[in-house]
């Protein structure tokens, strides 16, 4: 029997229908989670907002502190995901993942990129750019969407060059001492047009101006810098807030029972902190300077998604616009004596995710459900009416848009590496109630530490109740839902057919992946001039004979 495919429906398991059924479905289900029909058949356009660093900490999310009123604009007119999870918390992982629809596993990428993602995974299933170049979007990147890794679409990526300080003295210091010398905050008198992120937004209003003269839709992914460390942003956003008035986290110590594989504060290495003893908290004062330095770049970002909109709306294309605004992970910001990524807790997991378009029927509800980031491509490539390739490991929350008042997945996974190559890793888990991991020598297989939280009791994830010994059947209950994987917790009516490999271990990719190469052969033996081919051969013949002896 022929399979027809409605675009505008609601996941890849809703969107293949007898053809018994067509009229009617069409008739009850294209209207409600997309806009008004336009007179034409015009495809949609698409700005998507990529934040590097950003958590959860937005007016929008009920951080009311946080000054973010064009976020919070985004947020009146679609709807809010604040059950939206990362599949790995760190930016090279992370966006591999959510670029491509593939978990980890099949990425192959830690840090930075893979040459396995870069040679192998790309040209096979293409990125979120090349799906839209290829359906006839116009298709731009403008600031930080790949990690070290450059394509070309219809015209080159906008990169923004210049300094990470923009103040003269921290220029100078950052040239002759490096990170170590310098803070991880700055504040500086000037317009937004001095730093990277105001230079962006001015690229995106040009190409706004151009893209409106023009017939075919556009895609412009956005790749905002801030609020990575470091925390600079001009003097105008700091001054919206009075630094004694800024809360601190109720969090603030680590996590009872908790492994120490669970942190890596390495952060403390990099920057010119109060400190940087892993095991002291800041003073409540410098906690304060932080996060009063995060919520300023944060300000300074929605300022500058503020101008796009604008213009979005001068040019009169804000009728046929979807919004997308996300982040690469969330960021701890003195949660569990933490100021950084790469853990696999909520603070850095759990990440902001809108999907907006003025005359959206849902506008300004809240889905509640689970869902991963690996979700997003399948679900813009819905919204614009591109088959979704089966290869794909997300699926359309397309239904939620449509109803957010739903449950969708059971469970939602991610990963974390806690070695330069990748030898120990974190496994995570987290469904409506509990979060599970499991930190396991991916070598032998053994389980180094496992970590449970139960999230209804304890939201703030203070006491690992793994280790007690009433939690032992739910441990064990918990393990098999881990180990069952992301494929056994699709939304009831989902069945994913996805099937792609298991990556090879990351062999770092460019010029950022040399440290970590050099550590490889070093324990692997061989040398770049072999490939990363050959290399991976060789690490696997070795770690099979160790496996064999155990």
């Amino acid at each position: 029997m022929k399979l027809i495919r409605f675009p505008l429906l609601l996941s890849k398991a809703y969107q293949i229908w007898k053809l018994s059924g067509v009229l009617f479905l069409v008739s009850c289900l294209v209207s409600s989670c997309t806009p008004e029909k336009q007179e034409t058949d015009k495809k949609p356009n698409f700005v998507f907002i990529i934040i590097d660093d950003q958590n959860q900490d937005l007016a929008c999310f009920g951080k009311e502190h946080v000054k973010t009123p064009n976020i919070d604009k985004l947020a009146a007119q679609g709807v809010i995901f604040p059950n939206a999870y990362v599949q790995q918390a760190v930016c090279a992982a992370s966006r591999a993942s959510f670029l491509t629809s593939l978990h980890p596993r099949a990425t192959g990428v830690e840090y930075p990129y893979s040459y396995y993602f870069v040679e192998e995974v790309i040209p096979k299933y293409g990125t979120i750019g090349q799906h839209f170049l290829n359906n006839g979007y116009h298709t731009r990147y403008f600031g930080k969407i790949h990690h070290g890794y450059n394509e070309v679409l219809s015209e080159p990526n906008y990169g923004p060059g210049g300094t990470r300080y923009v103040s003269e003295e921290n220029i100078e210091i950052d040239r002759t001492l490096g990170n170590a010398g310098v803070p991880p905050y700055e504040m500086y008198d000037g317009p937004d047009s001095l730093f990277k992120d105001g230079k962006i937004a001015l690229a995106v209003l040009e190409a706004l101006d151009k893209a409106a003269g023009q017939e075919e839709p556009f895609f412009f992914a956005v790749g905002f810098l801030k609020p990575h460390l470091p925390l600079s942003a001009p003097k105008k956003y700091w001054d919206l807030y009075e630094r004694d008035e800024i809360p601190l986290v109720p969090n603030k110590e680590g996590p009872i029972g908790s492994p120490s594989i669970a942190f890596s504060r390495y952060n403390l290495k990099q920057y010119k902190w109060e400190h940087a003893d892993p095991d002291r908290l800041f003073t409540d004062d410098y906690a304060r300077l932080l996060r009063h330095a995060y919520f300023a770049c944060t300000s300074f970002v929605d300022a500058q998604i503020g101008k796009i909109m604008e213009r979005v709306e001068e040019l009169g294309l804000s009728e046929n616009t979807y919004y997308v605004y996300c982040s690469d992970h969330g960021f701890h910001m003195g949660e569990l004596n933490h100021y950084g990524k790469t853990s696999l807790h909520e603070a850095n997991l759990k990440s902001p995710l809108i999907v907006a378009h003025k005359d959206m029927k849902t506008a300004g509800l809240t889905a509640e459900g689970l869902v991963e980031y690996v979700d997003i491509l399948p679900t813009l490539l819905d919204l614009a009416g591109i088959d979704i390739p089966e290869h794909m490991e997300g699926v359309s929350i397309g239904r939620l848009l449509d109803n957010p008042d739903q449950s969708f997945k059971k469970a939602v996974f991610s990963q974390q590496e806690r070695e330069t190559i990748g030898r120990r890793k974190g496994f995570s888990m987290r469904n409506e109630r509990y979060r599970y991991t499991e930190w396991r020598n991916t070598v032998t297989g053994d389980i180094l530490a496992f970590e449970l939280y139960d999230l209804q009791e304890d939201p703030l994830e203070t006491v690992n109740i793994g280790l007690q010994e009433e939690s032992s059947e739910l441990v064990l209950n918990l393990s098999k839902q881990l180990n069952d994987g992301w494929k056994a917790a699709m939304p009831d009516g989902v069945e994913h057919i996805a099937d792609n490999p298991d990556a090879p271990p990351a062999y770092s990719y460019g010029r950022e992946g040399i440290p970590r190469r050099k550590i490889w052969h070093e324990a692997y033996g061989g040398s770049e001039e072999d490939g990363w081919q050959k290399a991976g051969e060789i690490r696997m013949q070795k770690e099979d004979s160790i496996r064999k002896t155990l």
